[in-house]
């Protein structure tokens, strides 16, 4: 993120310096992202106009229908950042050193420290829905004291252990559960339906749930969680390679079938990964391909909008150029024109 007006917080031999989501907010301003929920402070979206939640810095989301332009460089927050993916996919990185990326999907969470710099996108914010729910515990490097905000109702001994454990592990990435599932639904039901003020005390066993999981999930935790399960790995391979093969005659229940899973489980993966339908998909896939057979056509020779869309997968040249105008802005022979136009 970028470095506009930062807040730096100085110690007597550390300084420290948070995000002001730059890209993010001029994503936002130019209508590329959607992006619902409260905040205080530098980032993005409606300033809490209530004192109470007092520590949370940001509740809100982001609901990219689109691979974006831009990603979320290495960066700090203002406090422990809990992140989740519930429609999509997103590249997450939190080892800078190795510039080592993992692809997330609802089923993982991340929580991330103050002092850790992580990054999301790679290279760009791919079509994903994510929340972020970032809780100010006062600390800012690992050897300070944590100051629990007052509607937290832990016990004790199990604050001290969840911020012992925080403090101590190297991981990021943790595997989700249908209890943390839950609660970020219930989340988003909130936010979308505008009534965050009406909704304190509701937001405050939320966020008091959330805790209680994460604890659950630090308890039983050995593993790194970061890797997929062979069922996801399968769709996606098929939807990286699905341009290529997308002038076949693709059906929902053929492409399932091709990666061995029943049409329901076959649609539930493509959502988390990309955001979208089966069948949506697979028309990104033959728009794309036919874009980049515009392209790559010679400027000197007619293009047949036919033979396009025949060689792409579509059943007629009208559908095929109704769609290619609804994505792309321009008719497939005016995108022609534009793009082998020589700049004068």
């Amino acid at each position: 993120m970028g470095k506009t007006k930062p807040t730096v917080f100085v110690s007597r031999d550390y300084k420290y310096v948070c995000d002001s989501c730059k890209p993010l907010k001029k994503a936002i301003a130019k209508g590329e992202v959607a992006w619902r929920g409260f905040k205080r402070g530098l980032y993005p979206g409606d300033e809490a106009k209530f004192a109470e939640l007092d520590g949370i810095r940001l509740c809100a989301y982001w609901d990219a229908k689109n691979n974006q332009s831009w990603h979320l460089p290495f960066h700090r927050n203002e406090g422990l950042e809990i992140g989740f993916v519930s429609n999509g996919s997103v590249e997450f990185s939190a080892d800078k050193a190795s510039n080592k990326f993992t692809t997330l999907t609802s089923e993982h969470v991340t929580v991330t420290k103050p002092w850790q710099e992580h990054a999301i996108g790679n290279p760009v914010l791919t079509s994903s829905k994510m929340l972020f729910l970032i809780i100010d515990f006062g600390i800012r490097r690992p050897n300070q004291d944590w100051e629990w905000p007052e509607w937290v109702v832990l016990s004790d001994s199990d604050k001290e252990e969840f911020s012992k454990y925080v403090q101590n592990t190297n991981l990021t990435i943790f595997k989700s559960t249908g209890e943390l599932r839950a609660i970020f639904k219930e989340i988003f039901n909130i936010i979308d339906g505008n009534n965050i003020k009406e909704s304190i005390s509701m937001l405050s066993i939320l966020f008091n749930r959330i805790l209680l999981e994460l604890l659950s999930i630090f308890r039983g935790d050995s593993s790194d969680y970061s890797k997929d399960s062979p069922n996801i790995n399968v769709v996606k391979c098929f939807l990286e390679q699905l341009e290529t093969y997308c002038h076949e005659n693709w059906s929902l229940a053929s492409m399932a079938e091709d990666c061995g899973l029943k049409i329901t489980r076959f649609t539930y993966y493509c959502k988390l990964l990309a955001n979208a339908t089966p069948m949506n998909l697979l028309n990104l896939a033959r728009l794309g391909r036919a874009k980049k057979i515009i392209e790559q056509s010679d400027p000197q020779e007619s293009i047949s909008i036919t033979d396009i869309a025949m060689d792409c997968g579509f059943s007629t040249s009208q559908y095929f150029a109704t769609k290619f105008r609804e994505t792309y802005g321009y008719s497939p022979r005016e995108y022609f024109v534009k793009f082998h136009k020589k700049p004068k």
